[in-house]
C-alpha cells in the first residue's frame, strides 16, 4: 500500500492551477481498510495513480523539489528529444549511450524503467478496481462507475507505455500479485504485440463508455478516445504488424480519430496573439486548458513541496546568461523545417541560402528554436566564435550548446534564470488535437490515399502555424513524406518523434545519420560564415535491436528466466 501522504501530495499537484480544493489529512500513514471505506481517501488514492514512482537517476522525482513521474517523461532533465534524432543534451545523464547504441539491460540510463514503473503502477490499479467495484466499496450509483472507467484509462495508458517500449509485454489482467502468491508464471507471458493492442483497446473502451466529456484535469471521454486514436494508428504501423498494408487496421486508426473530431469538442488555438509564431509558442504557456488541449498535466508555481517540474527554463536556457544548456536542437531537426513558402530548404526554388538560414522559415522555427541572432529575454543569442557570449568564449563554457541552438518551445520568457519560485510551472501536453488531425491524416492516407479529407488534416495544422496548403496531387508515398514530417516540426519535443521513426521503420536510416551542428565565425567587420558539421554528438548508431528497450537484467534475473529479453540484447 502506497503511503497517503504520497498520495495526497499528488492531489494537490493535479488541482493547483485549477482553483480546487485538495485533500488535506492530519495522518500520514492510514491502513488499507481505512482508505478504503473512506470515499475521500479511495479517490485520493486513484487521482494518486496519475503518477508514480522514481525508478532511476535524473527521473521526475528524484529530488525533493521537482514531481513524481506520470506518464511518459514529460517535464524534466533530459527529455525524450535527446534519445532521438530531434536535440543533443549537454550535460549527458545517461543519453549519450542511447544516441551511440551502448544500451544494455543493466546500462540502460532512463530507457527501460518504464517496465518496474508500469507493473507497479497497473498492480495499483487492480488493487483500487478489487476494492472499488467490491460490495463494501464506499462508492455507489454513476460516481463508481466512472471511477472505475478512469481506472481503466489509467491502466491502458500504463500499458500503451510499456508496448512502445518494449513491444510484446504480459498481461496481468485484474491480478493482485503478493508475495504470497506461489504462481508467476503468467507475469512472464510475453503476449504478442496484436493481444496487447486489442487488450488495450478493450480497456479504452470501457474507459470511453463511462467517462465524463468534462473532467478537470483527470481523464475524460475524449482523452480515452484521442489515446485509442494514438494505440490504433501504432498497432497498424510496420514496426507492430507483419502485414503493413492491412487497409483494414489504418481505417479502423482513421475512424478512431475521426471519432474525436466529430465530437466537435476540439479545435486548433489560434487567438492567442495574432502572429502565427507568437500564437504557437503561447499555447504552450497556458497554464489552462484550451480548446486544443485534450489531456494534461499541471505544475505547481512554487519550488516548495516539489510541486514543480524542473527549473526548465534554467536547465534549457544559455550559458551566458547562467543557464544549462540542456536540450539542444540538432542541425538535422532545423533543416527539416520548412521555408515559409512551404518549399523544403533542398527545393531549388525554396530561396534558402545557408549563410542566411534563418529567414522566411516555417513560422514554428522561430517559436521552437533559439538561434543565433535570436532575441532571448532581453537580448539576443550570440552562439558565434569570436567572442559571443553564448559561445565556448563566454560564461561557463561548459554549457555551451553542443549544437548552436538551444530549445524555445515550453520556456518562459517574463521570468529571469534566477527565479526559482516560477521557473518549472509551465504544464506538460499529453495529448492536444493537432495530434489528432495528424493520426486520422496518415492512418486514412494509409488506408485510401491521399484524398481531400487528408489534406483538409494537415492544412489546418499548417494554416495555422502560417504554412500554406500542400500542393495538390501528391502521391500516396508523397504524402506519406510530407505527414512525417508535419508530425516531425508540429509535435517536437512532445515525445512523439522517438517512437514515430521507429513504429514507421526509418529509424535505421535517420538515427544513423550523424548528429549535425551549426559553427558561426564572425569577422572583424561583423560578418557571419556558417559552416555545417558532424560534431554535435560523436559516434550516433543505431542497430535493429534499437526499436525497442532491453527488459531490465533484474526482471529477468527475478523471473529465473522465464521471461524473455527482446532480440539483440
Amino acid at each position: 500500500m502506497r503511503n497517503i501522504l504520497f498520495i495526497l501530495i499528488t492531489v494537490s499537484f493535479l488541482f493547483s492551477a485549477c482553483d480546487e480544493d485538495f485533500l488535506e489529512v492530519d495522518s500520514p500513514n492510514l491502513t488499507d481498510q481505512a482508505v478504503w471505506a473512506d470515499p475521500v481517501l479511495a479517490e485520493a488514492y486513484v487521482i494518486g495513480l496519475y503518477t508514480s514512482i522514481r525508478v532511476a537517476d535524473k527521473e521526475p522525482g528524484h529530488n525533493g523539489n521537482d514531481t513524481p513521474a506520470g506518464f511518459g517523461r514529460g517535464f524534466h532533465w533530459a527529455l525524450w528529444s535527446s534519445v532521438s534524432d530531434e536535440t543533443v543534451y549537454s550535460n549527458d545523464d545517461q543519453t549519450y549511450l542511447v544516441q551511440r547504441g551502448q544500451m544494455t539491460p543493466s546500462n540502460f540510463g532512463f530507457m527501460s524503467t518504464a517496465w518496474p514503473r508500469g507493473y507497479r503502477a497497473i498492480r495499483e490499479v487492480n488493487l483500487a478496481l478489487e476494492n472499488i467495484d467490491s460490495e463494501d466499496s464506499p462508492f455507489e450509483g454513476d460516481k463508481k462507475q466512472e471511477l472505475i472507467a478512469e481506472l481503466h484509462f489509467i491502466r491502458a495508458y500504463r500499458y500503451f507505455d510499456l508496448l512502445k517500449g518494449f513491444g510484446e509485454i504480459p498481461l496481468v489482467g485484474d491480478r493482485v500479485t503478493s508475495l504470497d502468491d506461489t504462481d508467476f508464471s503468467e507475469l512472464f507471458d510475453r503476449k504478442s504485440i496484436e493481444q496487447v493492442v486489442t487488450y488495450i483497446e478493450s480497456e479504452l473502451d470501457l474507459a470511453i463508455a463511462g467517462l465524463p466529456d468534462d473532467n478537470g484535469v483527470r481523464a475524460t471521454r475524449g482523452a480515452a478516445m484521442a489515446l485509442k486514436s494514438r494505440l490504433l494508428l501504432y498497432g497498424a504501423s510496420p514496426l507492430y504488424t507483419d502485414d503493413v498494408d492491412d487497409q483494414q487496421k489504418w481505417q479502423k486508426a482513421a475512424d478512431a480519430a475521426k471519432a474525436v473530431m466529430d465530437m466537435g469538442k476540439y479545435n486548433l488555438v489560434t487567438n492567442l496573439d495574432s502572429d502565427p509564431a507568437e500564437n504557437y509558442q503561447q499555447l504552450f504557456l497556458q497554464r489552462r486548458m484550451t480548446e486544443e488541449d485534450i489531456f494534461m498535466r499541471f505544475y505547481m508555481e512554487t519550488s516548495l513541496s516539489g510541486g514543480r517540474a524542473i527549473p526548465i527554463e534554467r536547465m534549457n536556457g544559455p550559458n551566458g546568461s547562467g543557464g544549462w544548456g540542456g536540450n539542444c536542437p540538432m542541425q538535422n531537426f532545423v533543416d527539416d523545417f520548412e521555408m515559409s513558402n512551404g518549399l523544403p530548404i533542398d527545393d531549388p526554388g525554396s530561396g534558402y541560402d545557408d549563410q542566411d538560414p534563418y529567414v522566411d522559415r516555417d513560422p514554428r522555427f522561430y517559436a521552437t528554436i533559439v538561434f543565433n541572432g535570436s532575441m532571448i529575454r532581453d537580448r539576443p543569442y550570440e552562439s558565434f566564435l569570436p567572442g559571443g557570449r553564448d559561445s565556448p568564449d563566454g560564461n561557463e563554457p561548459w554549457n555551451t550548446s553542443p549544437t548552436g541552438y538551444l530549445m524555445r518551445k515550453f520556456i518562459r520568457e517574463d521570468i529571469t534564470l534566477d527565479d526559482w519560485n516560477e521557473m518549472g510551472s509551465s504544464p506538460w501536453r499529453y495529448m492536444r488535437y493537432a495530434e489528432v488531425l495528424l493520426n486520422y491524416a496518415e492512418a486514412q492516407n494509409e488506408a485510401v490515399g491521399p484524398e481531400q479529407s487528408v489534406y483538409d488534416a494537415v492544412n489546418t495544422v499548417r494554416n495555422r502555424a502560417g504554412m500554406p496548403d500542400l500542393l495538390p496531387g501528391l502521391s500516396k508515398d508523397d504524402m506519406r513524406t510530407r505527414i512525417h514530417n508535419e508530425r516531425r516540426i508540429e509535435l517536437s519535443f512532445e515525445e512523439h518523434r522517438y517512437f514515430d521513426v521507429r513504429r514507421w521503420k526509418i529509424a535505421m536510416d535517420v538515427e544513423n545519420q550523424p548528429a549535425r551542428r551549426v559553427s558561426i565565425t564572425r569577422a572583424g567587420d561583423g560578418t557571419l560564415s556558417y559552416e555545417y558539421s558532424n560534431e554535435g554528438l560523436s559516434g550516433k548508431q543505431f542497430g535493429e535491436q534499437h526499436h525497442w528497450f532491453p527488459i531490465p537484467l533484474d526482471e529477468i534475473t527475478a523471473s529465473n528466466g522465464e521471461l524473455k529479453q527482446n532480440l539483440g540484447y
